[in-house]
């Protein structure tokens, strides 16, 4: 992994980093570098829509902009159309997962989550350990 490239984080990551203060996982992010972490846009709607609260949703709001944003382009929705179609019936693979695979594959970057098994039987998918 090349120091500049760019790591896509999963919404697990988010969730424990923004709501649950989980120091091993902000660690982690410390030691990726914070101005190489982003996130799917994807991602940014399933942690939006978790909100509690509007006070919940504004501290979230405040936490995700801390993150490289990357949208879903015609590319990411291609892949992902092809990832369900692969893995749905095989892994479960939901849309939310396929669209963030799918944000990965198109530029080969990492990804982090701390759901591996969602994500280990994609071909071609970088994980951080």
């Amino acid at each position: 992994m090349e120091e500049t490239e760019l790591v896509i984080c999963d919404s697990n990551v988010i969730i424990e980093l923004l709501d649950r203060a989980n120091k091993k996982v902000e660690n982690q992010l410390i030691e990726l570098g914070r101005d190489r972490l982003a996130i799917s846009s994807v991602t940014y709607s399933e942690i939006i829509f978790g909100s509690r609260n509007k006070a919940h949703q504004n501290t979230l709001i405040r936490g995700l902009e801390k993150f490289a944003l990357i949208e879903i382009d015609a590319i990411v929705d291609s892949i992902h159309r092809e990832l369900i179609k692969r893995y749905s019936l095989s892994h479960g693979l939901d849309i939310q997962d396929a669209i963030v695979a799918a944000t990965a594959l198109k530029d080969d970057l990492s990804l982090y989550t701390l759901n591996k098994r969602d994500f280990s039987f994609i071909q071609g998918i970088r994980l951080i350990k």
